[in-house]
């Protein structure tokens, strides 16, 4: 009965995906599509709102989906917490205590349907993913399950479309007999986390890709993309003032240990060469953020590392900080 109620209701929501999502999905290797998604996965999030997880039931409308959501519904929501589970909700104690939820996940992951964890916890209004609990990892090692990250965007909406980013499975499978101590569940959800926001960066560059980029030699203003000609290369830094210019790295070649995000005169930035700055159509001038939005995300990101050539160069850095991507 709970399934046919399951399915209604996400029939019901079909039109969130013709008119709201429009989801177009992205991944990690491309030789890999729709063989990481398997029915017995642990998906993993970033999170926003209630309508991250329509995205993902309906992304996987014949794997019946589940998540696991904290038990407010103990007394005065407790009207709702039968339709909650029929939606797939897997109830854990707010408190943390209890281990009810793992025997009902084993149960779950037993009969093929993937389970949704959101590690950041409550909905996050921040630019980049926060910091993930490491309660999945122990889900993960008890059920036998593989994780799956999936980065989405949140763009939702008429006239936009969400993305996503399906990154490689992870197996933990060699923990399933090894006591696991809080320092090594630490340091297996900070690598886990660290390769999220590496997936997160790889899908903010796909979707600046489609941008024009053009340069050219006129003065900056606060929230603009400037850049130098460096060697054979150019080097991008975001303008908020005379004093102070966010870049990812320096103009001057280092090693990628030493890389982060700083804030320098403009000076200091274009030595002796006069810096280009950036120019998008007009069609395109709608996707860039006001400039007290760019320089507060620019400033949210000082002492931030993560360097690759690939997907978090001193480009991507300025093109995701100044753009609605």
């Amino acid at each position: 009965m709970k399934k046919t109620l399951y399915y209604w209701g996400l029939t019901q929501l079909l039109l969130f995906q013709i008119f709201i999502f429009k989801t177009k999905t992205y991944y990690e290797d491309d030789r890999k599509q729709d063989k990481q998604i398997r029915s017995s996965t642990i998906i993993i999030s970033n999170h926003r709102s209630f309508l991250d997880g329509i995205v993902f039931a309906l992304k996987l409308y014949f794997k019946r989906m589940h998540f696991i959501s904290a038990d407010f519904f103990q007394h005065k929501l407790k009207f709702l917490k039968p339709i909650v589970s029929i939606a797939g909700g897997i109830f854990v104690n707010k408190n943390g205590s209890g281990f009810t939820f793992i025997e009902n996940s084993k149960k779950v992951i037993a009969k093929g349907h993937p389970i949704l964890i959101f590690p950041e916890g409550d909905f996050k209004f921040t630019y980049e993913p926060s910091k993930f609990a490491p309660g999945y990892i122990m889900l993960a090692v008890k059920t036998g399950a593989k994780i799956v990250p999936i980065v989405n965007d949140f763009n939702y909406g008429l006239f936009k479309r969400v993305h996503i980013m399906v990154g490689n499975s992870i197996d933990l499978s060699d923990y399933a007999d090894i006591k696991l101590t809080k320092e090594k569940i630490k340091e297996i959800n900070d690598k886990i986390s660290k390769n999220f926001l590496m997936l997160f960066y790889q899908l903010k560059r796909k979707k600046a890709e489609r941008f024009s980029n053009q340069f050219a030699f006129i003065p900056p203003k606060k929230g603009d993309v400037v850049r130098i000609l460096v060697g054979s290369h150019y080097h991008y830094g975001i303008y908020l003032n005379a004093s102070e210019v966010i870049q990812f790295g320096h103009s001057v070649n280092q090693t990628s240990e030493n890389i982060r995000v700083n804030s320098v005169s403009l000076k200091e930035f274009c030595g002796d060469k006069i810096p280009e700055v950036r120019t998008l159509k007009k069609s395109e001038k709608r996707f860039i953020r006001n400039a007290d939005d760019v320089e507060k995300y620019a400033k949210s990101c000082l002492g931030q590392g993560g360097y690759s050539i690939e997907n978090n160069n001193c480009a991507d850095f300025a093109n995701r900080v100044t753009l609605k991507i």
